[in-house]
């Protein structure tokens, strides 16, 4: 467990980080799964085999975690559903809260991207659904 990525999770300055050899290679902060999307997108080479710290990790982040190669995936909060499709695709996870489901910002339900991903079996299927859900959320359509 990084000690300096924990601290900067934990302080708000940072809500998303990766870790090679035991440093900091890269940290974001952003709302959502948004951070997660743009490191897939555009950093996919510093994703692979790269430890990834997160705020809160549901099915979603976790299947663009395994799409991009990640080695190890720790997160403040992260979903059972999480922590069973990166077990299931072998990488190691861990968590300092661990919860049934990952509840949105109003706490009236399920996070648009857990329920749109509830039924989905990989990560590769959930790509799409994930990006679809995204742009929603960005255009207010539903």
């Amino acid at each position: 467990m990084n000690e300096e990525i924990l601290s900067l999770l934990e302080s708000g300055t940072a809500t998303l980080a990766l870790c090679k050899d035991q440093k900091l290679i890269l940290s974001r902060f952003g709302r959502g799964i948004a951070p997660a999307l743009e490191l897939l997108d555009k950093h996919a080479d510093l994703l692979q085999n790269a430890d990834v710290y997160d705020l809160i990790i549901g099915k979603a982040a976790a299947s663009v975690f395994i799409l991009g190669g990640a080695k190890s995936v720790f997160g403040m909060t992260m979903s059972d559903s999480a922590i069973e499709l990166l077990s299931r695709y072998g990488i190691p996870c861990s968590w300092h809260t661990r919860t049934e489901q990952i509840i949105n910002r109003r706490g009236t339900g399920l996070c648009p991207f857990e329920q749109a991903v509830l039924n989905v079996e990989t990560p590769a299927e959930c790509l799409p659904v994930i990006r679809q859900t995204l742009q929603k959320l960005r255009t207010g359509t539903r």
